[in-house]
């Protein structure tokens, strides 16, 4: 009896083990174009784009800002997208994504603080969703923004925005700590590992943006 109890817990174990290793290498859906991040701490890129879209619809937000330290600088290859190879792009897959009210005031001075390092790498490099950025990467930094949309409107500094971010910059990581300073938590949304399986899973089909959202005028791209 004995016996039989220990193959029966050891079936029931193997069984899982091998569930949760199908789920991971489940196809969620597919990209027209590799996944590029091999410059994620320096310029737009379509992970960056995927994940902040996906941080976005997670908390139905009006915008989101994901911080380039939330992702690998590698590439996923175009074709079949898998749970596994989304959440291998994240170093840090099960951190929160929230949703905080933020002003306009607040969402200038972290897009300042995001681009304040080019042309070097950074980490506080933010890649975003539902706004586009025109700015130049040759002016001082600090004032290197132009114009901010957010969606088709011009930011207005003055109001405030549902905005999603991981949950490590509401905190203040990175230096952001002077502009997200006493932000209030109002939604605690799922892991990012788990809204970019969401979304790509929603979506189905993953291709290119058809608006640059960050434009710098200095290279030319407006």
């Amino acid at each position: 009896m004995r016996v039989s109890t220990a193959v029966g817990i050891w079936a029931v174990s193997f069984g899982l083990v091998l569930g949760a290793g199908a789920a991971r290498g489940e196809v969620l859906g597919r990209s027209t174009e590799p996944l590029s991040a091999e410059k994620v701490r320096e310029a737009e890129c379509l992970l960056g784009d995927l994940v902040a879209d996906a941080a976005r619809s997670a908390v139905n937000a009006d915008l989101a800002l994901v911080h380039a330290s939330q992702l690998r600088p590698t590439v996923i290859p175009a074709g079949d997208l898998t749970r596994n190879a989304l959440t291998a792009a994240l170093p840090y897959p099960n951190e929160q994504v929230v949703l905080v009210t933020a002003s306009g005031d607040q969402i200038w001075s972290a897009l300042e603080r995001g681009l304040s390092m080019l042309p070097k790498p950074s980490t506080a490099f933010l890649h975003v969703s539902g706004i586009t950025v025109v700015f130049s990467s040759e002016a001082k930094p600090g004032e290197r923004l132009d114009q901010v949309n957010i969606g088709r409107e011009p930011l207005s500094r003055a109001k405030t925005y549902r905005t999603a971010m991981p949950a490590s910059l509401a905190k203040g990581a990175l230096g952001y700590f002077r502009i997200f300073k006493g932000l209030k938590v109002e939604v605690t949304g799922p892991s990012l590992g788990d809204a970019l399986c969401d979304h790509v899973s929603d979506e189905r089909v993953i291709s290119p943006p058809k608006e640059q959202r960050l434009k710098d005028l200095s290279s030319g791209s407006e």
